[in-house]
């Protein structure tokens, strides 16, 4: 049996599956709503961008076409373990990012939670009030969205404006099964109503992730047993369906013009799918047939938010640091999401290439049962006096060397199970490594005449791989050399790799203590650098074949990173593999990580390895000189660091023995 049974169920079950599903989250805006909502909006923009909503507002006037099959086709690759979609090439998930880019929900603020000052207070009496009066008169338990719109839509009074924000909150954000106005609402409208900004991303993804739990159980119980059972679930569903046609390229309808001042949900208004074979393209996806960072393609009028700058870039958190980059941060943290009813882990070093990141392997899967005050606590936490390594929205996605290793290892049925299904298929696509073939996104259609083109020039690219691998390592023994001849250490690792220690203790004050730690480290990080150096045949995602050698007649798949350069880098933080803190595995770092890991990176991407129409191989060892040269520099003046506070400790020990005498 497969991790996670992410197999699809067998076709016959098909149309029974879906109509014991009911997706009753997902609403529909009314020209009534739409009428209502522009009001508002025209009134209340300052109080609406200051609490964080007024894009998410917008974005809830678009229709997104229900398409059952594809939302359950996409659901059975869903893993509860790890709240992640599991696919034979890697996992994917929907994460915090998503959430804020399509559906305009802030990802920082007080909590759902939040308790109300005295002045919302009595904003909430009078609602309340209002709730009584209108069950009295229906002479109803529940209050009905309808009735509510009814008592409260161009009244013209002082409760309209947070009476809108209920009816929003209830529909569109946290809807319910019945189509009822439920109580915690009300609170987290006055704060809204009064510019209070609330965490609302975290709440919406939290039920997200447990409602696609249940609908796994929901697909594997039904498969097993000849009992159908329905169920009702009332997360926001339409988000995984936007999220899969923002992912997956060949399950596109053809989206929509952009115009200016919309958000990016208006891609898909009111788009129908057209696929009708999503299952099958599903089960038979690759690396390349997923979109990792889909919202850093240029699309008219799409303003790129801060985080996804042009070039890569360093930022220091602190808190008057752009809600923008703050934001970001939250999304690549390790953390627990608190929603209204659920508490939901959520997990994004496990997707570390969908910001752009280099993937390594992710900490043990840990599920403490926290607390909804703890689990806040820990969303929440403060990250300040930190280093933010933003990457830019053209990175490619990377992973390490021992990445690959875990996943076949920790998914081998799956990885087997891809490989009889699908076979080898030779193509532009799986042949692919950086700078290879059209850019990212781009397709072209392979003929027979092109296939024969490949495999000519796959030989040819082998040949040219050899040759660089050759000069590389003769280069890296002349490096190695030299550092065997330094005292210290860490000089060794520095010849290498640079100068990681401002990674190590970013955001602290270094100490004399962090000094020696440094050095006596240095040696259990070296051979983490030297094994991960033996790994040279690296692959992207895929991980299910080797390189292949100059003799092998059929290519399965090639790598997209070599692993020489990038994964020395990740070198580093192996050593704190342990924790489960994407920001401190690739977010965070030091000014001289982050421009020698790009050096490193521009190095890879200009060509790939044997394209010789950039930089010949000859200009980048003179480049890799100048880098060593530089290196040295650095390893020199920590060598005197070192040097220094071997000698103050010898002074201090001769001063504390001098005083025993005199005792």
């Amino acid at each position: 049996m497969l991790p996670c049974q992410i197999l699809s169920a067998p076709s016959p079950q098909i149309n029974a599956l879906s109509s014991s599903v009911s997706f009753n989250g997902w609403r529909f805006a009314n020209p009534r709503f739409k009428f209502w909502a522009r009001k508002m909006a025209t009134l209340h923009e300052t109080i609406w961008r200051k609490a964080g909503i007024f894009e998410a507002v917008n974005a809830s006037t678009y229709n997104i076409s229900k398409n059952t099959d594809l939302v359950l086709d996409v659901a059975e690759k869903w893993c509860p373990d790890t709240n992640t979609f599991v696919f034979p090439w890697g996992e994917t998930t929907i994460t915090l990012e998503d959430v804020m880019v399509l559906s305009g929900l802030s990802v920082l603020g007080s909590p759902v939670s939040a308790t109300l000052d005295s002045s919302g207070e009595m904003i909430m009496a009078k609602l309340k009030k209002e709730w009584q009066t209108i069950k009295r008169i229906g002479k109803v338990s529940h209050v009905t969205q309808l009735a509510w719109t009814d008592r409260f839509k161009n009244s013209g009074d002082e409760l309209e404006h947070v009476a809108f924000l209920v009816l929003w909150l209830s529909y569109f954000v946290f809807p319910s099964r019945f189509h009822h106005i439920c109580e915690p609402i009300l609170s987290i409208a006055v704060h809204l109503s009064c510019g209070t900004r609330i965490a609302l991303a975290p709440a919406v993804l939290a039920h997200l992730y447990a409602d696609l739990s249940l609908l796994k159980t929901h697909i594997r119980g039904f498969s097993k047993s000849s009992t159908r059972g329905e169920i009702g679930l009332s997360a926001l569903f339409k988000l995984v369906q936007v999220w899969t046609w923002e992912r997956f390229r060949e399950l596109q309808p053809s989206p929509n013009e952009l115009l200016e001042g919309k958000t990016r949900v208006a891609l898909w208004n009111d788009l129908k799918q057209k696929t009708s074979d999503a299952r099958q393209i599903l089960d038979n996806s690759k690396i390349d047939s997923f979109e990792w960072r889909p919202y850093t393609r240029s699309v008219k009028n799409w303003d790129f938010p801060k985080f996804y700058p042009e070039e890569a870039m360093c930022v220091r958190v602190c808190p008057s640091l752009d809600d923008e980059f703050i934001s970001f941060a939250r999304c690549i943290k390790v953390s627990e999401l608190v929603g209204i009813r659920k508490v939901e882990h959520y997990f994004p070093n496990r997707v570390a290439s969908q910001f752009g990141m280099l993937q390594d392997v992710p900490s043990p899967v840990e599920r403490n049962k926290l607390s909804r005050e703890a689990a806040w606590k820990d969303y929440d936490k403060p990250i300040d006096d930190l280093t933010l390594n933003i990457p830019s929205r053209s990175a490619i996605p990377r992973v390490t060397s021992t990445f690959c290793e875990w996943w076949r290892k920790s998914y081998p049925e799956l990885i087997q199970y891809s490989s009889k299904e699908k076979g080898v298929v030779v193509s532009a696509e799986t042949l692919k490594i950086i700078g290879d073939d059209t850019s990212s996104g781009v397709k072209r259609k392979s003929t027979r005449k092109d296939e024969m083109t490949i495999a000519e020039y796959s030989n040819k690219r082998l040949k040219c791989i050899e040759e660089a691998r050759d000069k590389r390592r003769k280069y890296m023994k002349q490096a190695r050399e030299i550092g065997n001849n330094e005292s210290a250490g860490i000089l060794n690792l520095r010849n290498i790799v640079g100068d990681h220690s401002s990674f190590v203790l970013s955001g602290s004050n270094r100490t004399s203590k962090d000094e020696m730690k440094i050095a006596e480290d240095s040696n259990k990080r070296s051979k983490y650098v030297m094994q991960d150096r033996k790994n040279d045949g690296s692959t992207m995602g895929l991980c299910q074949s080797q390189l292949p050698s100059e003799n092998d007649e059929e290519v399965h798949s090639l790598t997209i990173a070599e692993p020489l350069d990038l994964n020395i880098h990740i070198a580093v933080a192996d050593e704190i593999h342990g924790q489960d803190r994407l920001l401190l595995h690739n977010g965070l770092g030091s000014k001289e990580t982050m421009k020698s890991s790009e050096d490193l990176e521009k190095r890879n991407d200009g060509s790939g390895e044997g394209n010789a129409g950039k930089d010949s191989y000859e200009e980048r060892f003179q480049k890799l000189k100048v880098l060593v040269s530089s290196l040295e520099e650095r390893m020199n003046k920590t060598q005197k660091t070192v040097a220094w506070l071997i000698e103050q400790k010898t002074v201090k020990e001769r001063r504390l023995a001098a005083a025993a005498r005199l005792i």
